[in-house]
């Protein structure tokens, strides 16, 4: 443990080690928040502010993150909650508006901030079965060779019998900025061949696998094969359902009309890191998002927030 991370655990302690149920942990060269109430448990990495971890007490756990995660600085951990911005995917199929802000021409694929530590502001008990937690990003203008401008985003995280998440981006420079993001799910599925995705009846679609041609979505939606869509879609209400289980996951959003919908299969899972050759049986993303035509305009002075909330749902 070097003598960086070592003050900074004791400087977590200090601040929050006193509040009931929260622990703090070293996985490697990351650090992580643990939370645990009378109604759930999770996991919050400092390093992106990455919920990896979430279960609510008498259900399985809502998140897959994968086994084979390094916890290595500078590496996104496979798996949980990345949030993917100020663009998503790579930086050249993202609108031109956002393009066009960013010069460099090695820019990382769902841009910068899920491999950036965050500031742990403030940790709240609500209630013996609700805990808060907020954390924090500030970038200043030309400190950040991938971003030019003055902004702070924030974290809420609320951990109850559901999971509830809080993306805000406030504009503190002077002119308008332009983005794209994602809170990049991973949910956990027992058996992918046994679930299926509802809610994006008759939603248009570009398949990304398909030279990002448009379909419209017939139905519910079943995985038997590598999926990679963009949906645009008007409504908030995503399930995720297990047909051999009387419960299903239920996603709800707030201001968010795209969705994405990611699932690599048997040939992609070999090429991926930190992803076992038969992962994808056990996960499926569903990412909240502000992407492709839904990207956020965002103008001085102003602010947007990107919600989510994740519970379980018996039949």
């Amino acid at each position: 443990m070097s003598a960086d991370i070592g003050q900074r655990i004791q400087d977590l302690y200090r601040q929050f080690g006193e509040i009931p149920g929260i622990t703090i942990e070293i996985h490697k060269s990351l650090i992580a928040v643990n939370i645990l109430n009378d109604a759930a448990e999770a996991t919050i990495f400092l390093q992106g502010a990455q919920i990896s971890h979430f279960k609510s007490h008498h259900q399985p756990s809502s998140l897959w993150l994968s086994p084979e995660c390094d916890y290595q600085m500078g590496q996104s951990l496979r798996g949980g909650i990345p949030i993917c911005w100020p663009w998503f995917g790579q930086l050249n199929k993202n609108p031109i508006e956002i393009q066009s802000q960013v010069t460099a021409p090695d820019a990382p694929t769902h841009g910068f901030v899920r491999e950036r530590d965050w500031q742990l502001d403030r940790i709240d008990t609500l209630d013996t079965n609700t805990t808060r937690a907020s954390l924090s990003l500030s970038i200043d203008e030309g400190t950040e060779p991938l971003w030019p401008f003055k902004c702070r985003i924030e974290l809420d995280v609320i951990v109850a019998d559901s999971l509830s998440v809080t993306f805000r981006v406030f504009n503190l420079s002077e002119q308008t900025f332009h983005y794209s993001t994602a809170l990049h799910s991973y949910y956990a599925v027992e058996n992918i061949n046994q679930v299926a995705v509802t809610g994006l009846d008759n939603s248009q679609y570009l398949d990304c696998l398909h030279d990002w041609q448009s379909q419209t979505q017939l139905g519910k939606i079943s995985i038997d094969k590598e999926v990679d869509r963009l949906y645009y879609h008007s409504g908030n209400d995503l399930s995720i359902e297990n047909r051999k289980a009387d419960h299903h996951v239920r996603i709800k959003s707030k201001n968010s009309h795209s969705a994405v919908l990611w699932n690599p299969w048997i040939e992609k899972s070999k090429r991926l890191s930190a992803f076992a050759d038969d992962a994808y049986q056990h996960m499926l993303c569903i990412e909240t998002a502000n992407a492709g035509n839904d990207f956020v305009s965002l103008a001085a002075g102003h602010q947007h927030e990107l919600g989510l909330t994740i519970s379980h749902q018996s039949e």
